[in-house]
């Protein structure tokens, strides 16, 4: 690697940005206080648990020996279980509103069968408790793998601000998702493949794989950059996972689930918290309400326009990537790795709004790179960094902007702001890619 030499930094400008960040910091940091103190009061975006419930009461349904009830009939509103023993079931839990589906293999309910022995106002209590543990060591992990940039304490301030400031995150934490615990394991997977540690890096990224599918995307990069190990590992986890829960569950079970899943992958949903390539092009196209999450069969011109999309943005991906086996090479690694996980929250079907937690991790990759540019280059880069980030981080009054301008484009457009924000840091993420492995 050829080192690359950067002009000496203008102190009183790193004062200033240096006071800047800290007070950002402190702000959202008692931002970050108070909506965690008002966290189990529900709000029109967000009902306290409103996820987690759906994890609780599939718990309850196996441990009751009611597993084939877990996998909900799909009726006018996708998001939630509006009839049946599941519904039924959740009621008497106390949950007082109506429940969401269960949607993973049955083998990850195995954990939240240990929270079904308290009540579920504890349960969830508990569940929040770990989330926020995990948030704790996301921070820590991304302070230490940045460790090779100056100024530790004003790094852990950035870390915090851009961690805490982001709605998707505290969405994720009221909802009750697991999106903040993959964030973790994606983090970790980050940090281990850094180190070469590509066995408990596979096993991980296997782990997320048969949860969520789409981490199929960082399997074949792997499998592109010849860590071959890391992926063997990753698919023998997906297949010993299903395995076992097959054993433990039965196949009739998991057959039921596979028609779920197929059904599934043919409905499109345009609601707001669908920040996917096909909710943006459902949107613009079809006449539905933007806060409703009624299951849509997506017209033929959409499929095509959403898959060239998606093949295109893979392609570039790739043609970006495809310069030399620059592995080696952490800081176009991180560069690498930022741009698989903004195409990973892009191209799936169905991309829900708290997974964009993890587009923190992407921007924090983006910024420990050092790269070649003269200055004024450098701030606008940054300057289109946060306009990126704030596209995605601060949630919007959807229903306040439907009353002030209707549901025509313009409202649709600025639903689609986080989409549309993970997608310009994409285009950086990849311009300073190609930028930087010219000096390499």
């Amino acid at each position: 690697m050829s080192n690359i030499i950067l002009p000496p930094p203008n102190k009183k400008k790193l004062y200033l940005s240096g006071s800047i960040i800290v007070l950002l910091t402190m702000v959202f940091l008692g931002y970050f206080l108070i909506q965690l103190a008002n966290i189990k009061k529900d709000t029109p975006s967000a009902v306290y648990g409103i996820d987690f419930i759906a994890y609780y009461t599939a718990a309850q349904q196996i441990e009751a020996g009611e597993a084939s009830e877990i996998y909900t009939e799909i009726t006018g509103d996708f998001s939630v279980a509006d009839k049946g023993k599941f519904f039924e079931t959740a009621r008497k839990s106390g949950f007082h509103l109506t429940p969401t589906r269960y949607v993973y293999l049955p083998i990850f309910l195995v954990p939240f069968t240990l929270l079904t022995k308290f009540s579920f106002p504890v349960a969830t209590t508990l569940w929040l408790i770990l989330n926020l543990f995990a948030v704790i060591t996301i921070i820590f992990l991304e302070w230490s793998f940045t460790k090779d940039l100056p100024h530790p304490i004003l790094r852990l301030m950035v870390i915090i601000f851009f961690n805490l400031s982001s709605f998707p995150l505290l969405y994720a934490l009221k909802l009750g998702q697991t999106s903040i615990i993959v964030y973790l394991l994606i983090c970790l997977i980050y940090w281990l493949t850094l180190k070469n540690r590509d066995i408990p890096a596979g096993i991980l990224l296997g782990l997320i794989t048969a949860l969520k599918y789409s981490p199929l995307l960082f399997i074949l990069y792997f499998f592109y950059r010849r860590r071959y190990t890391l992926v063997i590992l990753s698919l023998l986890t997906a297949l010993s996972l299903l395995v076992l829960s097959i054993a433990l569950y039965g196949l009739p079970l998991h057959t039921i689930y596979w028609d779920y899943i197929r059904e599934l992958s043919h409905i499109g949903i345009a609601a707001w918290s669908n920040q996917s390539l096909d909710a943006f092009l459902l949107r613009l196209f079809t006449k539905t309400h933007i806060l409703h999450f009624d299951p849509l069969k997506a017209p033929l011109l959409i499929s095509i326009i959403r898959y060239t999309i998606t093949l295109s943005v893979l392609g570039i991906v790739y043609l970006c990537l495809r310069g030399g086996k620059r592995s080696h090479d952490n800081q176009l690694y991180s560069l690498e790795f930022s741009a698989l996980t903004l195409s990973f929250l892009i191209i799936p079907t169905i991309s829900w709004l708290h997974y964009f937690t993890l587009v923190n991790l992407a921007i924090i990759l983006i910024s420990t790179t050092y790269f070649h540019l003269h200055l004024y280059r450098i701030w606008l880069i940054i300057f289109l960094m946060f306009i990126g980030y704030a596209m995605i981080a601060f949630h919007p009054n959807y229903a306040f902007m439907i009353e002030l301008f209707g549901q025509g484009y313009v409202t649709r457009l600025l639903t689609s702001l986080p989409l549309i924000g993970t997608c310009l840091l994409l285009c950086i993420n990849l311009a300073l890619y190609r930028n930087t492995s010219i000096y390499r």
